[in-house]
């Protein structure tokens, strides 16, 4: 049924031509409806509503901090983020430094090589020269050795047969054929 239909049947109990008297009952009832209405909404608001009101207050503040908690950790990030592009881009300078000075390094090792292979070889011709002059001067002493021997040897023909100047030259070229042989 519909909420009406309780109101009427009530109204229906009713003497007729009132629908609503105004007597002391009356008044009491709403007195008490009043009073009770008055009672009931301290006790919530004392009960209910300062609790509730303080526990939004804590719930906003709560919130607030974590708000203002999150906008500090961003401008941390923040800072933190430049701090990590700087330190990038003076890595990549000092990188560059690092190979430009072992590029620098690596060509004074080699001009340094380069100089010490030169001077080590200019050593190695000079001791090779200083070999051949003591070669050359002992071929130099054997060939004396060699043409007093052959001057004796020739000397000796010459004494023991005492020949003709033919002969002489014949003796001489054959020496000299030997010679060369040895």
């Amino acid at each position: 049924m519909f909420p009406i239909m309780p109101a009427l049947l009530a109204a229906s109990d009713l003497p007729p031509g009132s629908i609503l008297h105004f007597d002391s009952a009356l008044l009491i009832q709403m007195g008490i409806q009043v009073l009770n209405i008055a009672v009931l909404v301290f006790l919530l608001s004392w009960l209910l509503y300062k609790p509730l009101v303080k526990f939004l207050d804590a719930r906003t503040e709560r919130i607030r901090n974590e708000m203002e908690a999150v906008r500090t950790d961003r401008n941390e990030a923040l800072e933190l983020k430049e701090r990590y592009n700087t330190l990038l881009a003076g890595i990549e300078t000092e990188r560059e430094e690092v190979l430009h000075q072992a590029y620098k390094k690596a060509m004074e090792r080699s001009d340094q090589m380069l100089f010490d292979a030169r001077r080590e070889a200019e050593l190695i011709f000079e001791r090779s020269l200083q070999e051949l002059d003591v070669e050359k001067k002992s071929q130099e002493e054997e060939l004396k050795r060699q043409v007093v021997e052959v001057s004796v040897l020739l000397a000796s023909k010459i004494i023991e047969v005492n020949m003709d100047r033919d002969a002489h030259d014949r003796l001489f070229d054959e020496a000299m054929a030997e010679w060369r042989e040895s």
